[in-house]
């Protein structure tokens, strides 16, 4: 029961990191600094990396590398998630909708109109989705495989920046834009529930591809 409130716990405060990334980028929107909202949104990914909290598109590339218990361990975390991200999105919303012309509420509905889900556009979802999770991988591959801290940090920033300026969707992510605009709605759920997906299929992706490199690099050493 401890380890199931600890992942729990780490996941909240992953969701929160994520939403605090996401806060900086909508605020650096209302500047038409769309570069360094990017650049600044990796705060998010930084902190759970730096602290291992437990965030679900950071973790989901791995499954395959861990047992059968690991699945229960994503669903909690990615609960965590929503409450982290969803629930400081709606501080945020509680706090700055008293003006109807606040500029980070306007850019948090502009984006949650942009990918709310009908039923002609799910499938651009999922394909952003796909490239965010295979950049979320490589963020998140990158920290672990390099010892120094400053290739660690520039793929990480980088990793994350891409994915930010290039408009791919994250679950987390949009689970505060959607949060923070106010709106909660069939297509918003389908939304998250579709990110979630390409997500995960990017991740798993681009971990398979590296284990099978790996593999045929060992064969070929023996041969």
């Amino acid at each position: 029961m401890k380890k199931i409130i600890k992942v729990f716990l780490l996941g909240i405060l992953a969701g929160l990191s994520i939403g605090l990334g996401s806060f900086v980028y909508l605020a650096c929107l209302t500047c038409d600094q769309k570069i360094l909202g990017s650049i600044l949104f990796s705060v998010g990914l930084l902190l759970c990396c730096s602290f291992s909290l437990n965030l679900f598109t950071g973790k989901i590339g791995f499954v395959f590398e861990n047992k059968p218990r690991y699945l229960l361990d994503l669903l909690i975390m990615y609960i965590g998630n929503i409450v982290g991200a969803a629930g400081s999105g709606s501080l945020i919303f509680l706090a700055l909708n008293q003006s109807s012309a606040n500029g980070i509420i306007l850019k948090a509905q502009g984006i949650t109109e942009a990918r709310m889900i009908t039923s002609s556009n799910w499938y651009t979802s999922l394909i952003m989705a796909f490239f965010c999770g295979i950049l979320v991988f490589l963020a998140v591959y990158g920290w672990k495989k390099f010892d120094n801290v400053a290739l660690k940090i520039t793929c990480l920033v980088l990793c994350v920046t891409t994915f930010v300026a290039t408009g791919t969707e994250h679950c987390i992510a949009n689970m505060f834009y959607f949060s923070a605009a106010g709106i909660w709605n069939g297509g918003t759920i389908l939304n998250i529930l579709i990110v979630t997906i390409g997500n995960a299929i990017g991740s798993i992706t681009i971990w398979a591809i590296f284990f099978a490199i790996q593999k045929l690099s060992i064969k070929t050493i023996k041969e």
